[in-house]
This record gives C-alpha cells, sequence and structure tokens, in this order.
C-alpha cells in the first residue's frame, strides 16, 4: 500500500512568529523608504554623486557602529534593543514627514535621516539576527531562516516599495507618516516576545568583545572568505544599485511603475528561493549552492547592464533576486551554525562593518563612475566582476571544501 502520510513544515512557535511579524512590519516600513527616499531626493538633484548620497548615508553606520552595536547585542536583553531601536527609528521618521509636510526638507537632511536610521538598523538586525537560534531548535534554523528572508524581502521589496510610490503618488508625505507608524507596531510585537534572549552577563570590556568578534571572524576560514566575497559583491553591486532611480528613467525610458517593478521582481526572485532551497540543500552541498547563486548572479548582471528594455531589466532583477535568496538562507545558516550564540552579534558585527561597510564607498564610486564613464558604467563593471567571481567560483570557495563543509547538508 502507498503511503499517504503528508510531510507537514516545522512549528517554529510563538516566538518565532511574534518576531517574523515584528520583522515583516519593520521591513515594510523599510521598503517604503527604498523607494521614497530616492524619489525624493530626485526631486531635489538630479546628480548622481548626490542620488548615490543617499545609500552612502544609509549604509555608512555599518561601518562605524556595526561592530559596537553587535558587542551590545551579546551583552543586554536583544528584546529591548529592537524595541529601542524601533521607537528611535518611528521617531526619526515621523520627524522627517513633519519636516516634509512644511517644505523645510533638503537633501541635506534626508542624508542625516538616512544615517540615523540606518544607524538603528545596525542595532535592530545585529540582534533580530542573533536572538533567531535562541527562538527555534538548531535542526529548525534553516526553515526559520527561509520564512524570516522571505519576510524581510516579501514586506522590505515588495509590498513596501509599491506601497511607496502608491502613497508617494498621492501625497509626498504619505509614506514617511506610514513608515513611522510600522516602526510602532514592530515594537508592540516584539515587545510580546519572552525573555529568551540568550546572553550571558558580561563578564569582558565592550572593547574585548569588538575585538573577539573580529579575531573569530578572521581565524575561522569559512567566514573569513563568505566575508570576502560578500563585501567584493556589495561594493560593485551597490555602485550600480544606488543609481536605480536614474537608470530606470535614463536608460530605460521608463517611469515609477517601473521603478517599483524592478524591486518588486527581484523581490518575487527571492521569494522563489525560499521553495526551492530546501529540496536544493537535500541535493547540493553548500559550496555548490553558493556556488550556483554565483552563476545566477552572473547571468542576471548582464541583462541588467546592457538592456534598454524595461521588460528584460524586470526579468533580469527576478533572477537576481533567486540568486540572492539562495546565497542569503545558506550564507546565515553557515553563520549561525559555525558561531557560538554568546558570539552571534559580535560576528554577524564583524561580517557586516566589513561586507557592508564597503557600500558607500561603492555608492561613491558608482557615482563618480557614472559621471565620468556614463550611467551605464556602474552597471558594466558590476556585470564583469560577477562573471570573474562565477567563473573562479570554486577557487574563491575552497576554504568550505577544506573545512569539510562541502558535505554540509541543511535539513
Amino acid at each position: 500500500m502507498v503511503s499517504t502520510v503528508k510531510r507537514e513544515k516545522p512549528e517554529l512557535g510563538r516566538s518565532f512568529r511574534l518576531l517574523w511579524l515584528s520583522v515583516t512590519s519593520s521591513c515594510t516600513g523599510d521598503g517604503m523608504f527604498l523607494t521614497a527616499f530616492p524619489l525624493l531626493a530626485a526631486l531635489l538633484t538630479r546628480d548622481p554623486v548626490l542620488i548615490s548620497g543617499i545609500t552612502i548615508s544609509t549604509k555608512l553606520p555599518w561601518l562605524l557602529f556595526s561592530l559596537f552595536t553587535g558587542a551590545i547585542s551579546d551583552r543586554m536583553d536583544r528584546r529591548k534593543l529592537m524595541i529601542g531601536s524601533d521607537i528611535t527609528r518611528c521617531i526619526i521618521v515621523g520627524t522627517l514627514a513633519a519636516l516634509i509636510a512644511t517644505d523645510q526638507a533638503t537633501i541635506w537632511i534626508l542624508y542625516a535621516c538616512s544615517f540615523l536610521l540606518g544607524t538603528c538598523e545596525t542595532l535592530h538586525t545585529n540582534c533580530a539576527q542573533a536572538i533567531l537560534p535562541a527562538l527555534v531548535k538548531q535542526d529548525q534554523l534553516i526553515e526559520a531562516n527561509a520564512r524570516f528572508t522571505s519576510a524581510q524581502v516579501t514586506s522590505a521589496q515588495f509590498v513596501g516599495p509599491s506601497l511607496g510610490v502608491m502613497l508617494f503618488n498621492a501625497g509626498t508625505v504619505l509614506p514617511f507618516a506610514a513608515d513611522a507608524i510600522t516602526f510602532g507596531v514592530s515594537a508592540a510585537l516584539i515587545k510580546s516576545v519572552p525573555d529568551e534572549h540568550g546572553v550571558e552577563p558580561p563578564t569582558t570590556s565592550i572593547r574585548n568583545d569588538m575585538l573577539e568578534g573580529l579575531r573569530f571572524l578572521r581565524d575561522n576560514p569559512v567566514l573569513r572568505r563568505l566575508t570576502v566575497i560578500l563585501t567584493l559583491l556589495n561594493f560593485f553591486y551597490f555602485a550600480a544599485a544606488a543609481l536605480l532611480v536614474l537608470y530606470t528613467s535614463d536608460l530605460l525610458n521608463s517611469g515609477k511603475i517601473t521603478f517599483t517593478a524592478l524591486s518588486v521582481g527581484a523581490a518575487a526572485g527571492t521569494i522563489a528561493s525560499r521553495f526551492i532551497i530546501t529540496r536544493l540543500s537535500r541535493q547540493m552541498s553548500a559550496t555548490q549552492t553558493i556556488s550556483l547563486s554565483l552563476w545566477v548572479w552572473a547571468i542576471s548582471s548582464v541583462g541588467i547592464a546592457f538592456t534598454s528594455n524595461r521588460y528584460v531589466a524586470i526579468a533580469s532583477y527576478v533572477l537576481l533576486g533567486v540568486g540572492n535568496g539562495l546565497w542569503t538562507i545558506i550564507n546565515t545558516t553557515l553563520r549561525q551554525q559555525l558561531t557560538p550564540d554568546r558570539m552571534l552579534g559580535r560576528m554577524n558585527a564583524a561580517f557586516r562593518t566589513i561586507s557592508w561597510g564597503v557600500v558607500p564607498f561603492g555608492a561613491a564610486f558608482g557615482g563618480i563612475t557614472a559621471r565620468y564613464l556614463g550611467l551605464r558604467g556602474p552597471f558594466i563593471i558590476f556585470a564583469v566582476v560577477m562573471i570573474a567571481c562565477a567563473v573562479f567560483g570554486k577557487a574563491l570557495l575552497k576554504p568550505l571544501t577544506a573545512h569539510g563543509k562541502s558535505s554540509f547538508k541543511i535539513l
């Protein structure tokens, strides 16, 4: 007789659901920020260098403060830190909405607000990823990370950007006011999570904690190589991504709908990866899955760099999202499994300080390159780098094989 038993999805528990809902709410606001900030900046200036400044000011805190906020997340109640971060962001965006409503917003005010929001984001993100292993079982991490990533991407790149454009068209101030509300909702939800932060009382100084996180990342060959790869990719990706609003209008000859569709397409691809990652992880090693993501990125970057057709660009961004989803889920799970719980905040902070700390420099490089080589220049350079990473992927990922992680299976 053929078995008809249906395999059920793992139950991750109420605490995970509350965290999931909290992140969904705050990321929806981040998604509105993703489209509303560049659109507002484009009303204030058309200079590619000044436009790229929004990305620079948003990501610069990852270089300046991520190590500190990561150390803090290993010393204090991660729930309370996330609540404080959400409340602070609510106040910042609410203040910006008031300035926009009274016609007092300038490009420099946008820089200041995006810098402060980025600073809060370093704390919130380090805490959110560090708290996750305390809320689910070890063998549930891949499913939890997949759902977590899907929630982040769906809200930040699918729902949020669409709402941002719709609200921006209805009234410039509306997406920023709505963003403030989402942070308030997020704070209320995370407050309901039980005290499961898994942090032991600190016995060392913050400075030593920060250095310990860097040393742990440096001394682990797998984590070190993953950091190097993402650092390289982020630099050249954000050199192009910082100019997406100009890419849409000047190279694709399109408007706000296409601009939104590019973000939505990338989100759709990332969400789609969530439904194939479990099967892939049973058939392929972590090394093979990451190598696949590099090839997917390479193919999509070529389409983005050379097309002038909006539909080809959107399709390429969907493919880009698939590669991003595969990379993010495997990468995050590897980091969580290779790092002691007491050091998750510091390790994630060290990882992001390096891999995200280069983003402001990449954005600046993109703005300067576009000014002197043309707007398509940063996109072509990104494609060349991605092709090189895919071709030499086996050598780049050698530490995973040498460390015995080539046979790593995510259950």
